[in-house]
């Protein structure tokens, strides 16, 4: 009888293109069909991935001439093994669940009653179980169970040629894993649950309001207080601490943008506290001086922190070092209380999000005064008629950064802004709002795979923005245009890419000449 590492390098030799997974991670993830039951597999000795199904045949032969039992995953030989005494391997050779899969809608309920029913054409039981759950809920947990979507989508898995482990449902998994104390941190596991963006698209088609996305920070948290967090983020961290910026951009230059601007003077008394952020300030300045330019225009009283501003914390946020996240949520909290300001504005989607949202659910604190991102206070400034545009001919798409749209719930503001300026044609990428694809670079992932970030950024690039046959992207949020920008250049992309403000400026400077 063969050992399992024999029969590993045997696999080895038959296709550079699969991938053969004997890690106790891999063989757990696998062990189960979907996240919402237990597993109905005991775990695999050797889980096979075979992207290409090159190689299915030749595997299926193996059961005739080795001491071997094999399973093809999610399909009807998927149950518990019949021989255990024998090598057990998984063969997964699925394809990678895509958005355009899963987001294929019926029109009407009747329509999806027919497509539950002829999904069980064997079992009348069922069929009305299915049917009557389909007219008293169109819950997602409903399309999850029975359209099979268990897979999930996820921005990531593509980069892994579809193993599950790098999945949002294997991700989910590991967490189980963990909590039931099934599993134990592992390097492994810490790769898993950093290797995302945070995105929050994972399971979009199955849950209008999924945050599976915060399991995933919590649980980064709990590794995070064992101190086993990735090193990059206890560097960035210390960056913070010492200059305010995750980089460590000196203190100095945090606002050189602000030597292009002639006209610099701000209120003594201000009801507005204009949040730059650390990433615009010195990433984007150009997204800087054009929001100080509408702030300029429509005669707003506000004021900066300048030098003394410093980060949001988002990143330490999303990389489970909440104890330093709370030192600064309380000195931003301080800052902002000094200023006696009635509303802050930030043109970061990052800052918008940490201050409306993870300062309240996580450390249930909230900033002394109205929030709003920029995309909003321009849209007010518009129905005001405060703000109006000569025509700028241009072509363009926009963006939603996740913090904005998905986790935030501003889509509108962003949409309603372009389609108030003249001749300039707005139109819509594939998936879009709730739906758009991830820049990549948010959850820490810049700073932890910057090689992944690039992937997921060149996937919605060439995917959603390439058939437009257009040239101008736009967003609200500094690290999409960041990462967008310089994936385009490396992957020679013919693509500008600007943050929706400089487009507003653009507009503003004929008017106000």
């Amino acid at each position: 009888m063969k050992s399992v590492s024999e029969i590993v390098k045997e696999f080895s030799s038959l296709s550079p293109k699969i991938q053969v997974l004997t890690d106790i991670e891999d063989r757990y993830v696998y062990s189960f069909e979907n996240i919402y039951t237990r597993s109905i597999h005991p775990m695999f000795d050797i889980v096979v991935r075979d992207n290409e199904s090159e190689i299915s045949t030749i595997l299926l032969n193996w059961e005739k001439e080795k001491n071997v039992e094999i399973i093809r995953k999610s399909t009807p030989d998927s149950f518990p093994l019949s021989n255990p005494s024998k090598i057990s391997i998984l063969l997964d050779n699925t394809k990678i669940p895509e958005i355009s899969r899963l987001s294929e809608k019926p029109t009407n309920i009747k329509e999806l009653i027919i497509r539950k029913i002829q999904k069980n054409p064997h079992s009348v039981q069922n069929n009305i179980t299915s049917a009557i759950q389909t007219l008293f809920s169109e819950s997602s947990l409903t399309k999850c169970l029975f359209n099979n979507t268990i897979g999930s989508y996820c921005t990531i898995t593509r980069s892994y040629d579809g193993v599950e482990t790098w999945s949002a449902k294997g991700r989910m998994l590991l967490i189980r894993g963990l909590l039931k104390g099934e599993l134990e941190i592992s390097k492994k596991i810490i790769d898993v649950l950093y290797t995302c963006s945070e995105c929050g698209n994972c399971f979009s088609e199955c849950f209008k309001h999924s945050d599976f996305h915060k399991a995933i920070v919590h649980t980064r948290n709990m590794i995070a207080e064992k101190n086993l967090a990735p090193s990059i983020f206890y560097t960035t961290s210390s960056n913070i601490s010492k200059t305010g910026d995750p980089a460590a951009t000196p203190h100095e230059k945090r606002f050189a943008w602000l030597n292009d601007i002639s006209d610099r003077n701000f209120s003594e008394k201000p009801d507005i506290l204009y949040w730059v952020g650390c990433m615009v300030s010195s990433r984007t300045p150009k997204t800087a001086i054009a929001f100080y330019n509408i702030l300029k225009a429509v005669q707003a009283n506000f004021t900066t922190l300048g030098e003394d501003e410093g980060c949001c914390g988002y990143v330490l946020f999303s990389s489970g070092l909440w104890n330093e996240a709370k030192i600064i949520a309380k000195e931003i909290i301080q800052k902002i209380e000094k200023t006696g300001v009635n509303t802050v504005i930030t043109p970061c989607a990052g800052c918008f999000y940490t201050f409306t949202k993870l300062f309240p659910e996580i450390f249930n604190l909230d900033l002394p005064c109205k929030v709003f991102h920029s995309t909003q206070y321009i849209e007010n400034e518009i129905k005001k008629k405060k703000l109006k545009f000569n025509p700028l001919n241009a072509k363009i798409t926009y963006h939603d950064p996740c913090s904005l749209g998905r986790h935030s719930g501003v889509y509108h503001a962003p949409r309603k802004i372009l389609k108030m300026i003249p001749n300039l044609q707005l139109t819509e990428m594939m998936f879009n709002r709730s739906q758009a694809r991830c820049c990549g670079g948010g959850g820490g992932l810049w700073n932890f795979n910057y090689q992944i970030s690039m992937d997921i950024a060149s996937n919605r690039l060439y995917d959603d923005f390439s058939p437009l046959n257009i040239d101008m992207l736009t967003t609200a949020c500094p690290l999409c245009q960041m990462n967008f920008r310089i994936t385009a250049k490396r992957k020679s992309i013919p693509i500008k890419v600007s943050d929706i403000t400089e487009i507003v400026g653009s507009a503003l400077k004929k008017t106000h000449e």
